[in-house]
C-alpha cells in the first residue's frame, strides 16, 4: 500500500507542475497537494536525478523537464497520431486562415497533439505550449463535455472544480446550472464556441471527434484566432469545415477507443 501512495503522490506533483511551466516552490506544492514537504522533497529529488524536473537556480522553484513531455510527444509519434491529423488540419487552416489544433482525451483528460497555423502574416493567434485546455471554459473543453451526460460531464468539472489557472482571463460557465445550459447548446449545434475565455482579444469554435463504438469523443478539432477575425457570424460560416474535418478524424483516429465513461444522452 505504500508504494501505491508514492506512486499516486508522484503522480499528482507531475499534473500539478504541469500546470505551472515557471514552478513551484516545495512549500506551495507541499500546501497545494496536502503532502508533508519532507514527502514532496523527497519525490521532486528522484525527478531531478531522473531528468524528469529541474530547479532553477535563482528562484529555487521546481519545474517539469523537457523529458516529461518528449515522453508524451515520443508515444504520439510512435502510434502516428500527429502523422495521420496533420494532412487534415492544415487543409482546415488554410481554408478558415486561422489556428487549428487537435487534442486526444484519454484517461478524462485533454492533451494537444496536433496543431496547424493558417495565418502567414498580420494579426494571428499563437497560442504558448500547454498541457490541455480547461474543460469548463473553452470552446475545446465543452465541445468534449457535450459528448457525456449531464452526471459524467459534471463529474469531470469538479475533478478541479470552477476554479480558472492564473493565464486565464475568464470562464462565461461559472456554475453548474451554466455547464448544463451550455452542453445542451452544444449538442443540439454540434459544437462549441467561446470568445475571451482563455485570453482576451480570442475567440474559437470546436467540435467533438466522434468515437463510433461508444459516445464519449476521443478528442476535438478546434479553430481558434483574434476575436476581430472572428464574430459570431464568421464562426457559423467555419462551422460546416470544423464538422467536416470532425467527421473525417474520427474516420481515421488511430488510438484504440476506451469505454470507462458515461455515453451521451440518448434523447
Amino acid at each position: 500500500m505504500a508504494n501505491i501512495s508514492s506512486i499516486d503522490r508522484t503522480l499528482d506533483i507531475i499534473e500539478l507542475l504541469a500546470d505551472y511551466p515557471e514552478g513551484l516552490a516545495i512549500s506551495d506544492i507541499a500546501r497545494r497537494l496536502t503532502i508533508p514537504k519532507s514527502i514532496v522533497h523527497r519525490v521532486l529529488s528522484i525527478l531531478v536525478a531522473r531528468d524528469f524536473a529541474t530547479q532553477d537556480s535563482t528562484t529555487q522553484h521546481y519545474r517539469l523537464a523537457i523529458r516529461a513531455a518528449a515522453l508524451g510527444l515520443r508515444f504520439f509519434g510512435n502510434i502516428g497520431l500527429s502523422e495521420v491529423c496533420q494532412p487534415i488540419i492544415t487543409r482546415l487552416a488554410q481554408v478558415t486562415g486561422e489556428f487549428v489544433r487537435v487534442c486526444a482525451a484519454e484517461n478524462s483528460e485533454l492533451v494537444w497533439v496536433a496543431s496547424a497555423q493558417g495565418s502567414l502574416d498580420g494579426l494571428r493567434y499563437d497560442p504558448a505550449t500547454e498541457v490541455g485546455p480547461v474543460l469548463h471554459a473553452t470552446a475545446t473543453g465543452r465541445a468534449w463535455l457535450s459528448t457525456l451526460d449531464d452526471d459524467a460531464a459534471l463529474a469531470q468539472v469538479r475533478r478541479r472544480g470552477f476554479i480558472l489557472p492564473r493565464r486565464y482571463a475568464r470562464s462565461s460557465i461559472t456554475d453548474e446550472q451554466q455547464l448544463f445550459d451550455e452542453l445542451r447548446r452544444i449538442r443540439m449545434r454540434g459544437y462549441a464556441i467561446s470568445s475571451d475565455e482563455s485570453a482576451i482579444g480570442i475567440a474559437a469554435i470546436a467540435a467533438p471527434i466522434s468515437d463510433r463504438e461508444n459516445d464519449a469523443a476521443v478528442g476535438c478539432v478546434s479553430v481558434a484566432g483574434p476575436s476581430v477575425h472572428m464574430p459570431s457570424s464568421h464562426m457559423g460560416a467555419i462551422a460546416p469545415d470544423l464538422l467536416a474535418a470532425a467527421k473525417e478524424l474520427s474516420e481515421i483516429w488511430p488510438i484504440p477507443r476506451l469505454k470507462t465513461l458515461s455515453t451521451a444522452p440518448k434523447d
